[in-house]
């Protein structure tokens, strides 16, 4: 079985891209900007600073990433304060892999007080650690906070399951080296080998990770 499972976080295990969205359109529309489907499309899987100099440019510079960075940081973290709203199965599935005695980890793009945020109103988790923006030097679409979440765990990484939802963390996770299941919203994502697509955690069996992991194995021997 699998080393370790690691997930991304919003979109993926908690259902937080409806109070992004609502939040990325109020600051912006207090600046006078119509914040559309399509802008939100565009930052969807972050990072926030990739996100917030999209927003500054749509101001023309009126204000700086850093400004619209800590705004939208303390109005996500006020609204992350409290039980927040998984994704169906989400909590169901990391019960089985705890029962199943399989570390698990969060790794997010988000800052960390907006993790912490998070952690601290979810009533049930099973994540051995986290791993937040800023944690380390480079986040999301770069491997490494999924290679920091392996060091951390000390599993191989190889040997791992990363869930992701939007294409910057697909990148993240297809990059790292792990076996990649999406779970993608409002895009599209070809499989293939060592990337599996499911519409939901509820689809999930133990059959999958069985499957999963053999089709793992067998890749990582034809690439050795």
């Amino acid at each position: 079985m699998f080393e370790a499972v690691l997930f991304d976080m919003d979109g993926l295990f908690i259902d937080s891209e409806p109070d992004w969205h609502a939040a990325e359109s109020a600051m912006m529309r207090s600046n006078g900007y119509d914040w559309t489907p399509e802008d939100q499309l565009k930052c969807l899987g972050g990072p926030l600073p990739r996100v917030t100099q999209y927003m500054s440019e749509c101001l023309q510079g009126s204000k700086s990433a850093e400004q619209l960075a800590q705004s939208i940081v303390a109005e996500m973290k006020k609204r992350m304060s409290g039980k927040v709203a998984l994704m169906p199965g989400a909590i169901e599935f990391s019960r089985y892999l705890n029962q199943a005695a399989i570390p698990q980890a969060l790794v997010s793009a988000s800052p960390r007080e907006i993790v912490d945020a998070v952690l601290l109103g979810m009533d049930e988790k099973y994540f051995a650690i986290s791993v937040a923006a800023g944690d380390i030097a480079r986040t999301k679409p770069f491997p490494d906070p999924y290679l920091h979440a392996a060091k951390l765990l000390e599993v191989d990484i190889e040997k791992c399951l990363i869930f992701e939802d939007s294409p910057t963390g697909l990148t993240a996770a297809r990059a790292s080296g792990a076996f990649v299941v999406g779970i993608p919203h409002l895009v599209d994502v070809p499989e293939e080998p060592r990337l599996k697509i499911v519409k939901s955690f509820l689809d999930i069996q133990r059959s999958h990770l069985d499957g999963w992991y053999s089709i793992n194995q067998g890749e990582l021997g034809r690439l050795s």
